[in-house]
């Protein structure tokens, strides 16, 4: 994120904030996960693949790629379903397969929001073998995660710049805590990288 918290432009467009030594670091950190997950806002809008590419890491081991898509809106020709590695699309109603063999669709329960039960979700993934998960977005995503308390580790990386704009993205939106309460964080780690800083927070329970 930008030094003021901000992970997109105010038109919501993808920006480049992160050194190409933390890009590298995230690379590597995709390689040694089982999955790696987005909402769906993500896929619409920045079009990810969600894979480790050789640039970065020799001999890559790709990722299983998660989506969560309660109303199967992920296009056919999105980036994330491509044959470079297997995907999942999660989604809360049935949906017809339209991609290739190495994309599944699996129905999951909704939550008291009427959204993916992040619960649900992570027990599903766990009995396919999947038990280190990486969290990359949206915004949504990640405040989800975070409100329920099923994130163990937090790693931000702050590039020097500034971006401003009162509905930017942020790091973590949603609709944001309610009362008094904080989600509460414990510093285990800070770095000087690639001009920016990059901490690795951890989730006080």
């Amino acid at each position: 994120m930008s030094a003021d918290g901000k992970i997109a432009l105010p038109n919501r467009k993808q920006i480049r904030i992160s050194s190409e030594q933390d890009i590298q670091r995230m690379y590597h950190l995709r390689n040694e996960c089982d999955a790696v997950l987005v909402g769906i806002g993500t896929v619409l809008s920045d079009d990810p693949k969600l894979t480790v590419k050789e640039k970065y890491v020799e001999k890559p081991r790709q990722p299983v790629r998660v989506i969560l898509d309660s109303h199967c809106k992920t296009p056919k020709n999105a980036l994330v379903v491509n044959d470079i590695a297997n995907a999942l699309i999660v989604t809360s109603e049935k949906c017809e397969n339209i991609y290739g063999e190495n994309v599944e669709i699996i129905k999951c329960d909704s939550d008291e929001d009427d959204l993916i039960s992040l619960n649900s979700l992570l027990e599903l993934l766990y009995n396919r073998g999947i038990k280190k998960l990486l969290v990359e977005g949206g915004s949504t995503v990640i405040w989800s995660f975070l409100k329920k308390g099923l994130v163990d580790d937090l790693y931000v990386y702050i590039g020097p710049m500034i971006i401003g704009g009162e509905n930017t993205p942020t790091l973590a939106d949603g609709e944001g805590i309610d009362g008094d309460y904080t989600i509460n964080l414990e510093i285990v780690d800070t770095k000087e990288l690639g001009g920016g800083l990059l901490i690795h927070y951890r989730m006080v329970k």
